[in-house]
């Protein structure tokens, strides 16, 4: 009964009104910081799904690599290129642009050949795309994850390259020494 009183009484004192405006602004407040919460939430895009193993080096483009230390870098963050949210993959790209220039500017004398310097370029050219892609306001992750792709797969024929002109120079030397031992 004395609740029916106290609505009563608040009724004739006109505050009823406002108290129910109140309570229907407070919780219209609480669903719009939800609905806010919640496209923050699913704003936060993980990218680079698909995993990406670093081609492996022969044992002799290991020891020619272990006196190139940018490439050592440039390894590191290439594989660091997975399941990554779009802000630290526009991060991880831009610092892997900066390697590229160094690993271009820093090449060894003994891979400085035609075909590395070509699959350099290409690596360059998949990693300016992506960062490219990154940097839009509004990323596509099908083009992003396919950037990826494409700079995985760039990665991949540079290294393959790289172990091809080791083991070239390696039987060409064999071949040189064996043709100075039969004179």
């Amino acid at each position: 009964m004395s609740y029916l009183y106290l609505m009563l009484d608040l009724t004739h004192r006109g505050l009823i009104l406002p108290l129910l405006c109140f309570g229907w602004l407070s919780s219209c407040n609480d669903v719009a910081q939800t609905a806010a919460e919640k496209s923050t939430q699913e704003r936060v895009e993980i990218y680079a799904q698909t995993p990406f193993n670093f081609p492996a080096l022969s044992v002799e483009a290991q020891d020619l690599i272990t006196d190139w230390p940018v490439f050592k870098d440039f390894k590191r963050i290439s594989q660091n290129l997975v399941t990554i949210p779009i802000e630290d993959l526009k991060h991880r790209s831009n610092n892997l642009r900066l390697r590229i220039d160094s690993l271009t500017t820093t090449l060894p004398e003994s891979l400085n050949s035609p075909i590395i310097a070509s699959r350099l370029l290409v690596v360059s050219t998949r990693i300016n795309l992506l960062n490219q892609e990154t940097k839009k306001s509004t990323p596509d992750s099908v083009v992003v994850e396919e950037k990826l792709l494409e700079l995985h797969q760039s990665i991949r024929e540079f290294v393959l390259h790289i172990n091809e002109k080791v083991e070239k120079d390696r039987l060409d030397n064999q071949g040189v020494n064996k043709d100075r031992k039969t004179l």
